[in-house]
């Protein structure tokens, strides 16, 4: 299976089956009821960054992994003590833990693969 993890998702489902669904906007804005029956899998994707994020977002049911494929970025998570910023160079990851509002913000363009569980994610304006 050849995919473009730019436009589409690899939705690693709880059975063990990869199938891939449009990603970005086309997969968060479908109703409700029909996110529901990808919510339980995990999706994979990669995107290209030129401009800071213009939204946080938010995943209550899992972990998300983030690893920096290229480029310098910082990654701002919101505690209830304050906003914490990660720099992240080439090749870093980092685990974000459930439940934890992030963004992003670039600092030479990037590549950022990311695998989540999309359940519940939440996004909100920066």
């Amino acid at each position: 299976m050849t995919t473009n993890l730019s436009s589409h998702y690899v939705l690693l489902d709880a059975t063990g089956s990869a199938s891939t669904v449009k990603g970005g906007d086309a997969f968060w804005s479908l109703p409700p009821d029909e996110l529901g029956r990808y919510g339980r899998g995990w999706l994979v994707s990669e995107y290209r960054f030129a401009n800071d994020w213009p939204q946080w977002e938010m995943h209550p049911e899992a972990d998300e992994i983030v690893r920096l494929m290229s480029g310098a970025a910082e990654l701002h998570l919101e505690w209830a003590t304050g906003v914490q910023v990660v720099k992240m160079q080439a090749d870093d990851a980092y685990v974000i833990p459930k439940g934890a509002w992030h963004t992003v913000k670039v600092i030479e363009p990037c590549r950022m693969l990311h695998i989540t569980m999309g359940a519940g994610t939440q996004h909100r304006p920066v």
